[in-house]
């Protein structure tokens, strides 16, 4: 009902009016990527803003198949990888959201066919048949509102137009056992409708998977993926409609964590070499040996995560329904764009955190996700000095959770539980629930005015008004009946207080391939309560909302009629109400650490990027992109404690998932071998430096995560009829890199290790 009802609305409300054709984003240029950043269709070059844009084609090449593997191609740029991937949280230029909580929202906006995710969980399923993705970086809270400090991105589907007939087949199989299935049809229905028809499985085939599972000698790591989207476009007279429809169910491995040896043999104290800085796996234990030594130490794991302890528990138990309605109509003079979207997400999973064969941190975690959006925006035609468009939206966000930890193996928690409260040992099953809701409608305006025929000053203002509730919050053990924090006891509501957000921004084009701009944005990222494992009601208290000025100046040029594009931005941002963790200590496992969401206090990001692409001959591109990056917490009265008791301030700190240096280099090389055949070759490496610092020598060891570097490559015979077929392999180099190091918050340590070589063939066929 509520989704017949938005749409209604919308077509109601517009049914009246004349419609549009469709906007013209081809062109005759193929080096040109047409984007519509600025709810405009543009040439990339051309729009005034950092922006990587990355067609299908280019996602195809580089094997890129999830959302999470698109920050690999895009300078200051990171993906932090939470609980092995289950919730990809995107980092730009350091702006990060340093949260686990599925409840909170992502300081980068995604927009999926121009709808937003809430939920940073939304972000981790594959990608398919995309006309292109846009990374824009940079505050943009004028045109996309909140939660869009870091910057935003544009993920668009390729849809098809009356007369189209084209399609594909795809079929992957790489050395772990794992296939994908990929295939998309246009079908044109009548002079003025067509339907895009789309479909992906990933799957493995008997026991695949690049993880072996030590507890139980089982494979880990297979996709279990499928999704399915159908996207109706008619013109109805002058009336423009796309209707996406989509379906997707992900119950796919993610990575098992490698337990890390961080205690001396037969105490809780941690052992010499950790204390030192670094990692003994043969010489020091887990909690887990602490527990049973007849376990296999930590030393039994291999070091790059291949082999580990880790029970094979590691998996996703998403659903996904939505349906997307756009309506565009012309008045010649103005353009009014509606969109309505609905979306039903069923998020589960479960994690050993404590990465051994017990049951001393395992975490199960049920939340169903529900939001509603309503676009409406008015733009005015391209044509004159002033370019103007007016819009406003709404959304709301529902969010209920149960989340589960099984402790029933772990003596540190039954020491504390069973004389305060009689719980035995198999009854530790702690579970939090609770219920959120978050309603959000802003109004916004955007102008372009040609003040000279060179020189262009854009504009654009925003007013945003956002309210959250956390009712129903619970901590006890249900299934024995007792409460550590009975039902009704947390009521929280957060409301936001700096509503006024925008961007102003004067840009000069002494010829047609060279753009000069200087930007001065402010965006913010939400508030909210923390959605954690509360120890006690304080731990819910609400943060604040996370600001940021960004001062920007770039450039954007080409050179020699396309033999060169070179682009490039400086950046600074005052960066104010910085959210991260606290680690206090826990009430209730004495030695161990709570972590609490706050304000830690403000600072500053500096940095810049460099982009390059020389196009030397017909068939032959290299490309270059570089980030520097300088982050710091300049005033704050916050600390945080180390995992060895030392009071650490904020203040003086680096952020976190803020590498000094990223980014990335390519080729390819399309070559005709005859008259039927031809020939491309791809390549990339993509870098970074060092993740996270520990302040001190235990923190370094044990939350620590070093630069890494990954080589990828394609080879593909394809032929003038159609027929494709490739042999591919990313992390070439079989490079060992970390995604996560941290712990469990009751005595157990891990690590989690991105994926090694993987290789692989691909048959494709193309009409």
């Amino acid at each position: 009902m509520k989704v017949i009802l938005s749409i209604g609305v919308s077509a109601i409300a517009l049914s009246a009016l004349p419609a549009h054709a469709q906007e013209d984003t081809a062109s005759s240029d193929p080096n040109t990527i047409i984007v519509t950043a600025q709810k405009r269709a543009q040439d990339v070059q051309d729009v005034p803003v950092a922006i990587t844009a990355i067609s299908g084609e280019a996602l195809q090449d580089r094997n890129i198949r999830t959302t999470d593997e698109i920050a690999q191609t895009v300078s200051n740029v990171q993906i932090y990888q939470d609980k092995g991937g289950s919730q990809p949280n995107w980092t730009i230029r350091g702006v990060s959201l340093f949260d686990f909580n599925v409840n909170n929202s992502p300081s980068t906006a995604i927009y999926i066919d121009e709808v937003y995710q809430p939920s940073l969980v939304m972000g981790a399923g594959g990608i398919f048949d995309l006309e292109r993705v846009e990374v824009l970086k940079g505050p943009q809270a004028g045109l996309y509102g909140r939660n869009a400090i870091g910057g935003a991105v544009q993920i668009i589907s390729s849809t098809a137009r009356p007369g189209d007939s084209d399609g594909y087949v795809r079929a992957d199989y790489d050395n772990f056992d794992r296939y994908r299935l990929e295939a998309a049809q246009s079908v044109t229905l009548t002079d003025g409708a067509a339907v895009r028809l789309s479909v992906l499985r990933d799957g493995g085939i008997g026991d695949a998977g690049w993880q072996t599972s030590l507890a139980d000698g089982s494979k880990h790591g297979e996709p279990d993926r499928t999704a399915v989207r159908a996207i109706l476009s008619a013109d109805v007279g002058r009336l423009e409609t796309d209707l996406r429809l989509y379906y997707a169910r992900d119950k796919s491995d993610t990575a098992l964590a490698t337990g890390i040896g961080a205690y001396t043999p037969g105490t809780l104290n941690f052992c010499d070499a950790v204390l030192r800085g670094e990692l003994d796996q043969a010489n020091c234990s887990t909690l887990s040996n602490l527990v049973d030594p007849t376990l296999p130490s930590p030393s039994a794991q291999s070091d790059d995560g291949r082999r580990t302890l880790s029970q094979p528990l590691n998996q996703l138990d998403n659903t996904e329904y939505s349906v997307t309605l756009k309506l565009l109509y012309d008045l010649d003079a103005v353009t009014l764009t509606s969109i309505t979207g609905y979306t039903d997400f069923d998020f589960g999973f479960m994690f050993d955190y404590d990465a051994s064969p017990l049951r001393l941190g395992g975490w199960i975690e049920d939340a169903n996700l529900e939001n509603i959006s309503q676009e409406l925006r008015v733009a005015s035609s391209d044509g004159g000095p002033l370019r103007w468009q007016v819009g406003a939206q709404y959304t709301n966000y529902t969010f209920d959770e149960f989340k589960q930890f099984d402790w029933r193996d772990n003596p540190l928690l039954f020491d504390t539980f069973n004389p305060i409260f009689g719980i035995a040992a198999d009854d530790l099953l702690l579970d939090v629930t609770y219920d959120q809701k978050t309603e959000y409608w802003g109004i916004y305006g955007q102008f372009d005015y040609d003040i000279t025929p060179d020189l262009t000053f854009s504009g654009s203002l925003r007013y945003s008004n956002e309210e959250t509730t956390y009712r129903n919050g619970r901590t006890g053990f249900r299934t024995i009946g007792v409460d550590l924090i009975p039902l009704g006891a947390i009521d929280r509501d957060y409301e936001l207080d700096d509503h006024w957000t925008g961007s102003g921004t004067l840009s000069y084009q002494p010829s047609d391939a060279v753009l000069i701009y200087a930007t001065i944005a402010k965006g913010y990222k939400s508030g909210g309560i923390p959605g954690g494992f509360p120890q006690t009601p304080e731990d819910t208290l609400p943060y604040e909302e996370e600001i940021v000025i960004n001062y920007e100046g770039g450039f954007k040029s080409e050179w020699g009629d396309g033999l060169l594009q070179l682009n490039g931005s400086i950046f600074y941002y005052d960066h104010d109400s910085i959210q991260a963790f606290a680690t206090v200590p826990s009430t209730l496992t004495p030695g161990q650490f709570a972590f609490r969401l706050i304000n830690v206090g403000d600072g500053y990001n500096f940095g810049g990027e460099l982009e390059a692409t020389l196009r030397p001959m017909r068939g032959l591109t290299f490309g270059t992109a570089i980030g520097y990056l300088d982050t710091e917490i300049t005033d704050s009265d916050k600390v945080r404690f180390s995992f060895d008791n030392q009071v650490i301030p904020y203040e003086g700190t680096r952020l976190e998932f803020a590498p000094t240096w990223s980014g990335n280099v390519f080729g390819s090389y399309d070559v005709d071998l005859s008259s039927n055949f031809a020939l491309k070759l791809t390549a990339d490496y993509n870098f970074r430096t060092a993740q996270r610092i520990g302040e001190v020598p235990v923190d370094e060891a044990l939350r620590g995560i070093d630069g890494y570097g990954i080589a990828n490559g394609r080879i593909e015979l394809s032929s003038y009829d159609g027929w494709g077929v490739a042999l591919w392999g990313k992390n070439l180099l079989d490079e060992t890199y970390s995604t996560d190091a941290t712990n469990d918050g009751v005595g157990d340590f891990y690590r989690v290790y991105g994926e090694p070589r993987s290789v692989g063939v691909s048959l494709s066929y193309e009409w």
